[in-house]
C-alpha cells in the first residue's frame, strides 16, 4: 500500500463533495476519508502514489478555488498514522502523554506523522475537527523524554505553518484521567 496522502479541507460541504467526486474520477487514488465537519466544512483524505495524490491536490485547488481552506500532500506517512486516521489502532497508555491541537486538519495529520518519526511514541487518538468545533488534535504516549521530543518537533512544524493552537505534556497522568481517554474515542 502506498503511504502517501492528500488531505483537502473545504469551506463548503457541497463544493467539497463535488470536488471529491472529481478527484476520484481524475486520479488513481483510494478514498480514505470524506466527511462533513463542523462548522460547515468538508474534509477529503485520499491515498495513493505520490503523483496521484499531488494530482488530487491540483484538481482540488483548480475546482475548489476559494472554497479550499487547506490542502497538503504528505509522503511516506507512517502506518500508525494511517491506522489512527481510520480508527484502527489504540495502544496502551505509557509513562506520559502529549496533546497537540491545531485548527488545520491537513497540518495535524502531518504533525502526527512528524511525532511518530521523531521519537518512540504511539498515537492514542487522532481526532479531526468533526463534531469538535474547529479544533483537531491528537494524543501521543511514550516515555517522558520521547513524548517531549515528539511533541516539540510537531509543535515546531505547526508553529511554522501558523496553525499551532496548543500542546501540553502530562507526565505520569493520573489513572482517573486515563480512564476517561478510552470513552472519549469516537468517530468525530
Amino acid at each position: 500500500m502506498d503511504n502517501n496522502v492528500a488531505a483537502i479541507e473545504f469551506k463548503s460541504i457541497s463544493r467539497g463533495m463535488l470536488v471529491t467526486d472529481e478527484i476520484l474520477k481524475a486520479s488513481r487514488v483510494r478514498l480514505i476519508l470524506a466527511t462533513s465537519l463542523c462548522p460547515g466544512k468538508y474534509l477529503t483524505v485520499v491515498g495513493g502514489d505520490v503523483a496521484a495524490v499531488e494530482k488530487s491536490v491540483n484538481v482540488a485547488d483548480r475546482l475548489g478555488g476559494r472554497h479550499v481552506y487547506s490542502s497538503f500532500v504528505i509522503s511516506g506517512i507512517g502506518e500508525e498514522v494511517m491506522d489512527a486516521l481510520s480508527g484502527k489502532y489504540v495502544p496502551e497508555i505509557n509513562d506520559s502523554i502529549a496533546i497537540i491541537e491545531s485548527q488545520n486538519m491537513a497540518n495535524i495529520i502531518n504533525a502526527a506523522d512528524i511525532s511518530i518519526d521523531s521519537a518512540k511514541v504511539d498515537i492514542v487518538e487522532l481526532r479531526l475537527g468533526k463534531g469538535c468545533g474547529v479544533n483537531s488534535f491528537y494524543i501521543i504516549t511514550g516515555k517522558l523524554e520521547a513524548v517531549k521530543e515528539a511533541a516539540a518537533n510537531s509543535a515546531e512544524f505547526l508553529r511554522d505553518q501558523g496553525s499551532l493552537l496548543a500542546y501540553k505534556i502530562i507526565a505520569n497522568p493520573e489513572r482517573d484521567l486515563l480512564r476517561w481517554l478510552q470513552p472519549s474515542k469516537c468517530a468525530c
